[in-house]
């Protein structure tokens, strides 16, 4: 079993232990999911923050974005909902972050409660773009196989910005022209690309719940990330900066944030 486990995006073990086995190795694409097979989000899921759960419910099966500028609590919230959300499995995506900041979301914020029923998959900003990529790829395709053995999985990816920020580089490496602020064109398909995989799966079956953090740079919401990221998921999370500087925490602005599965 993968849980417990710490890799890297070519499934290589960074926790000192065995590689895992090569038969649950796969392909890291998989095929679009027929939209009218997938269960309808009518479960409301327990995060474990009381916030989210009175004032932005999230459904099992939803794709949320959690959008934050640096230094306003996005690691300590991520920790929480990862040991604290009614889950059978946690998959972590950390990519492109500081090598520092993984071990010490693995060892201190995720604790070892919530270590031991998560997957965590570590591409941080040293490695190479492809291989940023490839987490990314990695933890999704983990996240997908527990849902189609029928689990419930919680996948948090810190971050959806890290991931189009890995393709620009490689994209201007190789000369591909610059759109909007030196992504690639492409990168605006890729993103609703990773994200359509996690979702409910087919009836009577397993789900993936999905936190995807976006990093608003100056806390502008208006990045061309972000606002791609708006449109392509089902609800957003917005931490204030005000908020976090007057010590409220966890720096939520609800009236800045919205989960679209929520009914009233």
């Amino acid at each position: 079993s993968l849980s417990g486990r710490v890799l890297d995006g070519s499934a290589r073990p960074l926790d000192g232990l065995q590689p895992p086995d090569e038969s649950d190795h796969g392909g890291l694409s998989s095929q679009p999911f027929n939209p009218l097979q997938r269960t309808p989000i009518t479960q409301v899921l327990d995060v474990g923050v009381r916030a989210i759960n009175a004032l932005l419910t999230v459904g099992r099966g939803q794709r949320m974005g959690l959008f934050a500028g640096s230094g306003v609590g996005k690691s300590v919230l991520l920790g929480m909902m990862a040991r604290y959300t009614q889950a059978d499995v946690i998959v972590v995506g950390l990519i492109g972050e500081r090598g520092r900041e993984v071990k010490d979301f693995i060892e201190n914020i995720l604790g070892e409660e919530g270590r031991q029923r998560s997957v965590v998959i570590a591409a941080p900003a040293d490695v190479s773009p492809l291989l940023r990529m490839q987490g990314a790829a990695y933890a999704t395709r983990i996240a997908e196989d527990f849902r189609d053995r029928g689990q419930h999985v919680l996948l948090i990816m810190d971050s959806l910005t890290r991931y189009a920020m890995a393709q620009r580089e490689i994209a201007l490496a190789i000369g591909e022209p610059p759109a909007t602020k030196g992504y690639p064109p492409y990168v605006f398909a890729k993103l609703p690309a990773l994200v359509e995989r996690a979702g409910n799966g087919i009836s009577g079956g397993g789900s993936i719940t999905a936190f995807y953090t976006v990093l608003t740079e100056g806390d502008d919401q208006q990045d061309p990330i972000a606002d791609s990221a708006r449109a392509i998921l089902d609800g957003h999370v917005v931490l204030s900066r005000r908020l976090a500087e007057a010590g409220h925490y966890p720096a939520i602005d609800i009236e800045a944030s919205i989960s679209r599965a929520m009914t009233s």
